[in-house]
């Protein structure tokens, strides 16, 4: 695959906005190509990237989904360009089924000048944790100046009136804190990246390009990280591969790993306006939590715990629902059941035996459950058994909570 071409627009139909855009040509479709594009208020043009560092750290994780090489016609800086071999190493070591990317572009001295710290924003639990905790350390280093929100990754770009809401509660957030929100947009999860997996691959490297987008503008960018030290799995945004994205001149720093996703929320719960605007759900794909998907039904039993829940003000519901929480289907073997088990823990030490009967009934049932998938799955390629794995998987999901 190729980056072939580079030139900022106006959006049309969008006063006062302007964009970053890229045409990328694939070598499996050598006649057809398709644009990626970073926007922003146009006040912020001036800070637009001129190399083919956005562009390298977006790109990198489909060339090794698609098994295709990378070349980028622009300049890509020399500690990016020197990392990629690592961090492509990382994700085969993780996922055997990529491949290995030869790279082809000229390697570019750091350009001049960001100053500015930007701390990736969702208004989710991990990023209100990483915000909230560096600006009241006495060691400022890592203090964010803006607060980084990204358009088209958690709710689509389609959505405008949920992106216009989330958009204003963030800078009400911002606001407050005396920070300034900064918001770019960008269509990457509607490009061919899209056959890439974003959980487990490349979710850090969105984060990264759309900074990139602006490196002129950043000394360092801050992801929030999703696991704790003790508990890391392979997944796109991870504390061995963020800061491999690196360029000379924008420092990306994985953030917040110190704690765990239960320790985040004890602290969180004391203070008041992550309560009033807390953001965790993906399920309905709009700036609102639904308050019955797994995620939220997780916040909401580790706010309980805390004892926060009724002053949450973000969530449907002031009361939770333990039979719903009893049938919550955990699929994710390696990453659902360390949070569960966390906040069973938890439940038990503080005396809330109805809340760990539940948690624990999850957890048994998700295991038999899993096991009747996997099995499933096995009877699917299987010429006599391909029916009955139908059944199988609708008796796995039966009555379950996804």
């Amino acid at each position: 695959m190729e980056l072939s071409r580079v030139e900022t627009r106006a959006v049309p139909g969008e006063p006062g906005r302007v964009r970053l855009v890229g045409e990328v040509v694939y070598d499996d479709r050598p006649r057809a190509s398709e644009e990626m594009w970073f926007e922003v208020d146009e006040a912020l043009a001036a800070d637009f990237s001129s190399s083919g560092n956005p562009w390298f750290a977006a790109l990198l994780p489909l060339a090794a989904t698609l098994r295709e090489p990378l070349r980028v016609r622009l300049p890509v800086d020399a500690l990016l360009l020197a990392s990629a071999a690592d961090l492509n190493a990382i994700w085969r070591d993780w996922y055997p089924s990529l491949g290995v990317v030869s790279v082809e572009a000229e390697s570019a001295e750091a350009p001049a000048g960001g100053r500015l710290t930007g701390a990736f924003f969702s208004g989710g639990v991990d990023s209100f944790y990483t915000v909230m905790r560096r600006l009241a350390a006495e060691n400022q280093v890592l203090r964010p100046d803006e607060l980084i929100c990204v358009a088209g990754f958690d709710v689509p770009l389609a959505h405008e009136e949920a992106r216009r809401r989330r958009r204003q509660r963030l800078e009400r957030v911002a606001d407050e804190l005396g920070l300034r929100l900064v918001e770019i947009a960008t269509n990457m999860k509607q490009t061919r990246l899209s056959h890439a997996n974003w959980n487990d691959l490349w979710h850090g490297c969105g984060l990264v390009a759309s900074g990139l987008a602006l490196e002129r503008r950043y000394r360092r960018l801050v992801i929030a990280s999703t696991f704790d030290y003790a508990h890391l799995n392979s997944l796109g945004s991870h504390p061995m591969t963020d800061p491999l994205l690196s360029t000379e001149g924008t420092r990306v720093l994985h953030d917040g790993a110190d704690a765990t996703r239960c320790q985040k929320v004890e602290y969180l719960s004391r203070l008041e306006m992550p309560l009033q605007t807390l953001h965790v759900c993906w399920k309905q794909e709009s700036d609102e939590n639904c308050g019955q998907c797994e995620k939220c039904l997780r916040t909401m039993l580790t706010l309980e715990l805390a004892g926060a829940l009724g002053r949450a003000k973000t969530f449907p519901v002031t009361s939770l629902d333990l039979d719903r929480v009893s049938r919550i289907l955990l699929k994710k073997e390696r990453s659902y059941p360390t949070y569960y088990g966390e906040i069973s823990r938890w439940a038990l030490r503080i005396g809330r035996l109805d809340i760990h009967r539940a948690v624990e009934s999850c957890n048994r049932t998700s295991r038999l459950r899993r096991r009747v998938m996997n099995l499933s799955q096995s009877w699917k390629k299987r010429r006599l058994l391909w029916r009955a794995s139908r059944h199988l998987k609708a008796w796995a999901f039966q009555g379950r909570v996804a």
